[in-house]
Formats: structure tokens, sequence, C-alpha cells
């Protein structure tokens, strides 16, 4: 009898570790989850955990794990920017303390570190490559580079089994912040007109969610695994006024749509991905964007 993955997903309430654990379950995988908030019903092992109190050994020395995939961490570029020591903690010092948890306990277990796209800031050039100067617009973005660097310290020095993604605009159901979210509760609020920052020429690399998770599970099987990185996106531009034309063509709303001219702090211009190194393991993604958007529409409407 082949033996059953176990996999450990750090922030499995949050919008990717929600989505992490559906997609482990239903590759057949035993799955224990860990989040900040108590929670049951959730048909896996879950264990809370606490800022600066997380049960690692306790975890890391039942049964081992085939794979880890930490989504946990703060996701806010605006509190990062008004707490960022906090910030700090989250995203950095937390990485740090699972890290060398599995360096004692589970050296071998291989493990998906989430950072982010922000480390890259405004990219001198498009499509940004891995290769590119990490130069962060917000302490959010800061703190996800550090935390790669820590990554890399226990792959180069105790040989364990790490690589990071840096995802670009990952979207889909469960996602109650951000553009899309956030453009709906305007709606919402005012169906006569939406404002919303920026110019509208801005650009993103949308992924949805279930191809990001694809990904990463194909990272986890084939991947060299010694702290290299890879973009996690479609490697494809869109402009910020067309994707919000998308989505309401997709909720079939027809508000206008002013943009302020105003640009919020922490936010980069333009975004594309160069996804070489994914598809060099065979990544294709499965859901274009008008299907996404479909998708999420839906769910936005269960939402009101």
């Amino acid at each position: 009898m082949d033996h059953q993955k176990h996999i450990l997903v750090i922030g499995c309430l949050g919008f990717i570790g929600t989505h992490v654990v559906a997609y482990a379950k239903k590759l057949g995988f035993q799955v224990t989850g860990c989040d900040l908030h108590d929670h049951s019903g959730t048909g896996y092992h879950y264990a809370r955990v606490s800022p600066g109190n997380q049960p690692w050994d306790a975890l890391l020395n039942g049964q081992p794990f085939d794979y880890c995939i930490n989504a946990g961490g703060n996701g806010n570029v605006g509190f990062s920017i008004q707490e960022p020591y906090r910030d700090f903690q989250s995203n950095t010092n937390d990485t740090a303390s699972l890290l060398d948890a599995l360096r004692r306990l589970q050296p071998n277990c291989r493990y998906v570190h989430i950072s982010s796209a922000a480390v890259y800031g405004n990219p001198g050039s498009l499509p940004v490559k891995e290769s590119a100067n990490c130069k962060p617009m917000s302490p959010y973005g800061w703190h996800k580079w550090m935390s790669e660097l820590i990554c890399r310290e226990y792959a180069e020095l105790f040989h364990q089994p790490i690589a990071i993604v840096r995802p670009f605009s990952v979207y889909g159901p469960g996602l109650r912040k951000q553009i899309f979210w956030d453009t709906y509760q305007k709606y919402l609020s005012d169906p006569s007109q939406v404002e919303l920052w920026g110019t509208g020429s801005e650009s993103r690399d949308f992924i949805y969610i279930t191809d990001a998770c694809k990904a990463m599970f194909l990272i986890l099987e084939k991947a060299d695994m010694q702290g290299e990185v890879y973009n996690l996106g479609s490697g494809l531009e869109t402009v910020i006024s067309e994707a919000v034309t998308k989505l309401f063509h997709s909720l079939q709303l027809q508000p206008r749509i002013l943009f302020n001219e105003k640009q919020r702090a922490g936010d980069p211009l333009q975004w594309r991905a160069d996804i070489g190194k994914l598809t060099s393991l065979g990544f294709s993604a499965d859901v274009p964007m008008d299907e996404g958007m479909k998708r999420l529409a839906e769910w936005l409407k269960d939402q009101s």
C-alpha cells in the first residue's frame, strides 16, 4: 500500500491556506493545519497557534510530515505600514521559529515558503525574473524578503529541502480584500458610482487560486528544493481598468467607474511575472481569467 502523504499547512484558515487544504485533501493527502483562531469541524487535524507561542515541537514530534506549506503571516500591506514590528514578528520571526523546529525535528520535510511579489517593488523591466533586484516599497515587502533570506540560510547551511514562491495577484473565492473584493464592496455602498485608487493604467499579473495551488504542489514534488525562488503568476499582464471591467461584466453590472489619480502607499505600478522557471517544472494554468472571474462573481454574489 502506498504511503499516504502528510502535509502541514501553516495559516490554514486564510485565503490561500484554505484552498491549499482543499487541494491537498482532493489529492488524498493527510492534512494537519495551524492558524490563530479556534476552529472545529475541519475534517482534518487542527492546532491553534498564537503569536510567539507556536506549538511546533509538539506537532513535529508526532507523525512525520512529508511536506509543509507556509501560508501564514500578515498579508496586509497597510497593516505593515501601521504596525511594522508586528508585521516583522508575523512574517519574519515566525518563519525562523518554524524553520528551526523543522531543522531539529523533521529536517527532511519538503517546505514551500510563500513570500510575495512585493519584494520586487516597482521592477525596472517586465516580465520580472526571479533574479531581478529586490526593492521593497513597504514593511510587508521588506519582511517577506527577510523571510526569504532565512529560508536560504536554512537551505544552504543545514541542507533543508526548501523552495520559495513569490505570488503575484492571486484571486478567487474566499479573498475578502484587495482589488476585486474592495471594488465590489464599494459598489454595494454606492451602485451608481465606484471610485478606485490610481489611474486604472496600473497592471497586475492575476493567477486563479487553484492554479496557484497546482503550482505549489508541483514545486513540492519536482523542485530541487535548494532555497530557490519561483515566481507564481500567469505570465500575463492585465491593466486594472480592464480587470475591473471584467469583474462587473461577470457580475452583469454596469456602474460608473472613476479612478482618483492617487497612488496608495506600498502599491507598485506594473507587474508581470516571468514564469519560465515554473513552466520548466511542467506547470500550465487551467483557469483563464474570464472563467476565474465568473467563479469569483458567483461567490461575491453569495456574500452580499
